[in-house]
């Protein structure tokens, strides 16, 4: 039996969170209450406990929630059906079904790959399995530009008859960027092989941005729940009518096939509120308001205060034409970790993506050594990012904390010498 370790910092100082501020969207969001209400109904209710897959009532009653979360997911990206949506437990696992599952079938033969330097771990990862478990693979990487926008000229360049997949995020996760993914399909369309399949991992836009898979035009698109107020463990595939994959998991039929084992039903339940509530355009576009309101009103308060001390200090990373709720700070001659690690019991924020965060030898992202940033740089570099859930009071707070923190590290360094 598993005992909690004495060594929890968080045990022994029973730490009260509730006054801490969230500044780390891009790594998890919180709960929208209507997610919440629509689970614990869920979990109450006595006739939709039953196995999905069970031909009687109360499975038929599962099978009913399944079927209409299926369908809000389909509607809050503007698939022509909701066939073309497969559950799954999360981002990592959609990545994985879309690019080894297109690319199982074919392992006999030459399989060219195009992707970015800077994709999400379970995009990389898989695919430096795949290249080095079969000689058949061949990996292109596109290049970036300094904002993190990939250079279609050089993209285009690099497609070729073999092409069978190309793997783009549609948006950033450290710094933002949206990834011009309308005029990626049009090139490939345009000049890749006549089986080339289009993925985008769009786990950081939903909710941030609208997706419409219709105007991309796009075969796959991978969905997570817990980036856009929906529950954790749990996300979809989105795979267009006519395009075969095969599936990574052996078991039943479950998800036409794709997906073997009992579908989590309260996850998913939770999944299909968080896509109907952005399914409302209107509320989307609130959301989207608020999280660039309070993205610009703490950048603009963090300038404001470091002008009066150096207006050089701060460099941001990207654009303005980025996620409306990220903003990838660098702070000349800091430590970003130890920033992190001062501030971690009043403000929630990373020093980047959460996924590289936790690592034994802690080195800079690929994203930032995508865009050309030195090390002595990027080790100086924090990720803020808001939801629209966050007040101005929070921000103005955070404005306070960061900048106080930030000159404290600077001053010691100067002391030094």
């Amino acid at each position: 039996m598993a005992l909690i370790s004495n060594d929890n910092v968080f045990d022994k100082q029973n730490r009260d969170i509730s006054h801490l501020i969230y500044l780390d969207n891009n790594a998890t969001t919180h709960e929208h209450e209507s997610v919440i209400e629509s689970m614990i109904h869920h979990l109450k209710s006595l006739n939709s406990f039953g196995n999905p897959s069970s031909s009687h009532l109360i499975g038929i009653q599962a099978r009913y929630l399944v079927d209409e979360a299926r369908e809000q997911v389909r509607m809050s990206i503007n698939a022509s059906d909701s066939n073309e949506i497969i559950f799954t437990s999360g981002g990592t696992e959609s990545n994985n079904l879309a690019i080894h599952g297109i690319l199982k079938a074919n392992f006999n033969k030459f399989q060219h790959i195009v992707t970015s330097p800077f994709e999400h771990p379970s995009v990389i990862n898989i695919i430096k399995y795949l290249q080095n478990s079969n000689k058949n693979i061949q990996v292109s990487f596109v290049q970036v530009n300094s904002n993190g926008i990939i250079d279609l000229e050089h993209f285009r360049q690099l497609l070729k008859p073999e092409t069978k997949l190309v793997t783009i995020m549609h948006s950033n996760n450290e710094i933002g960027s949206i990834q011009p993914i309308e005029e990626i399909v049009r090139l490939c369309r345009q000049y890749g092989s006549s089986d080339l399949v289009i993925h985008s991992d769009a786990s950081q836009s939903m909710g941030k941005i609208a997706i419409d898979v219709s105007n991309l035009n796009i075969d796959l698109l991978t969905i997570c729940s817990h980036k856009f107020h929906g529950p954790k463990g749990v996300g979809a595939l989105y795979v267009r009518q006519g395009i075969k994959l095969e599936t990574i998991l052996y078991g039943a039929q479950h998800e036409r096939g794709l997906r073997p084992g009992t579908e989590n039903v309260l996850a998913i339940i939770g999944l299909g509120k968080a896509c109907q509530l952005i399914s409302n355009k209107y509320l989307l576009n609130k959301r989207i308001e608020q999280m660039k309101r309070t993205r610009d009103r703490l950048y603009q308060g963090l300038i404001n205060q470091f002008n009066q001390y150096d207006a050089n200090v701060i460099i941001r990373n990207g654009n303005e034409k980025c996620l409306s709720n990220t903003l990838s700070l660098t702070f000349h001659g800091i430590n970003a970790k130890q920033l992190v690690n001062k501030l971690n019991d009043r403000l929630a924020f990373s020093t980047g993506s959460a996924c590289h965060e936790d690592t034994q030898h802690h080195s800079i992202s690929t994203t930032l050594q995508a865009i050309g940033l030195p090390y002595k740089l990027a080790r100086s570099t924090i990720r803020l990012s808001t939801s629209y859930m966050t007040t101005d009071d929070e921000i103005d707070q955070a404005i306070i904390l960061i900048t106080n923190a930030v000159k404290e590290q600077l001053s010691s360094l100067i002391d030094e010498y």
